[in-house]
């Protein structure tokens, strides 16, 4: 992973706004957060520096339990707002995965080896930006570009909506 930013902190408005987006059902918050991230970009890196979007998938399971992938809907609408392609369904999470809490170590351990990319020729040599709704440790994030720099990817950057301290 080259490099992360987030745009915001989780806390106060934008954790009550994302909590509403990501658990509420409340999918209308994505075009408006997607938005901010589009807004806020520049401040933080150029957006055109990357070729693709790649939001951070959810298990299958998962994705039809909530009715949709949050990052999924983030990354639609910052690449609207950036003119910037989004690579559906390029990277899959091929295991399910308990809700990430504890340190460090038990985050790493809950998501290695969940992420593949079944085709990589898609992103063979290509500048990806990882599109989530919150960066915590780090752990989900950098194990997607693990599976996406062992398909080819010439760089993997970050880019979250919110951080948690």
């Amino acid at each position: 992973m080259a490099r992360a930013a987030a745009l915001y902190e989780a806390d106060g408005t934008m954790r009550q706004a994302i909590l509403l987006f990501k658990y509420g059902g409340r999918r209308t918050l994505a075009r408006h957060l997607g938005r901010l991230m589009a807004e806020g970009a520049g401040r933080l890196f150029d957006p055109r520096r990357f070729d693709l979007l790649i939001p951070v998938p959810l298990h299958p399971q998962r994705e039809r339990a909530r009715g949709f992938n949050q990052a999924t809907l983030l990354a639609k609408e910052f690449g609207a707002g950036c003119g910037l392609p989004v690579g559906h369904r390029l990277l899959r999470r091929v295991r399910p995965t308990e809700a990430q809490s504890g340190g460090r170590k038990e985050r790493e351990d809950n998501v290695k080896g969940a992420f593949i990319v079944p085709q990589s020729d898609r992103v063979k040599d290509m500048r990806l930006l990882l599109i989530d709704d919150v960066f915590t440790t780090g752990a989900t994030a950098c194990e997607c570009a693990k599976a996406l720099l062992a398909a080819g990817a010439a760089e993997v950057g970050v880019y979250t909506l919110a951080r948690v301290e």
